[in-house]
């Protein structure tokens, strides 16, 4: 005799690449020993390959997480721990508020609301760069896939992300997409950029939408009320 199916409460969420809402359902034990997992290796990429697939299993529509930018990836996440879980998370700030002739730092623990997460897009963002009057480029958002790559080295991030990161070049004639171009073709084009032009480059990855999570908290100690700005995926990662 079969065991009962177990029905589970469905959810929505709006993805902002998508400009649409996606159904989820809550984690279960099984995602829940991913998170573990996860968790105790304390290596970030194991993190990372630990929330998409965690998205993967709980969206109950068909959508590429491979392909998200990172910042849906983010709001994905923090609301299916909100329904999972619970809709607030414990965290800690050291408090840097100067008294007399010292720094307090203080350790103050605090609850913060996950429905008050939001996406920020910093005025003026544009995901195209003009060269010319003739000659411009358009970029994707970062995916989950790329913030898995080793960016530390400067020279390797500015190559790594204009490579992974671009969708096409353009002039008056014609459309270059990246799944056209080689490699070489796109180191050579990056090395002829001027200086003023990789800084609209890295611009871009700058103000590149962020999911935010703003609030009022004062210290325990010394009652200095401070804005704290948790903008970290980690973060939520309990």
């Amino acid at each position: 005799m079969p065991l009962p199916k177990i029905d589970y409460p469905i959810h929505e969420i709006f993805l902002k690449s998508l400009n649409r809402k996606v159904k989820f359902r809550p984690f279960l034990v099984k995602e829940e020993k991913i998170l573990l997992v996860a968790k105790e290796s304390e290596e970030p990429n194991d993190i990372k390959n630990a929330i998409k697939q965690i998205i993967n299993n709980c969206c109950l529509e068909e959508i590429d997480v491979e392909a998200l930018p990172l910042f849906d990836v983010e709001m994905f996440f923090v609301h299916l721990r909100s329904k999972s879980i619970g809709e607030s998370a414990k965290l800690a700030f050291t408090c840097q508020n100067k008294v007399e002739e010292s720094i307090c730092e203080h350790v103050t623990q605090y609850t913060v609301d996950l429905n008050k997460v939001c996406y920020v897009v910093p005025e003026g963002h544009t995901n195209k760069v003009k060269i010319s009057d003739k000659i411009g480029m358009v970029f994707k958002y970062p995916t989950i896939a790329v913030a898995l790559e080793d960016y530390s080295d400067p020279y390797t991030a500015t190559v790594g992300l204009f490579r992974n990161n671009l969708d096409y070049i353009y002039d008056e004639d014609s459309f270059y997409y990246r799944k056209d171009l080689t490699d070489e073709e796109i180191q050579e084009f990056l090395e002829n950029l001027s200086v003023e032009h990789i800084e609209a480059i890295r611009n871009f990855f700058i103000t590149t939408p962020k999911v935010v999570l703003k609030d009022n908290i004062t210290c325990d100690k010394c009652k200095f009320e401070h804005e704290i700005v948790v903008e970290n995926l980690y973060s939520f990662f309990t």
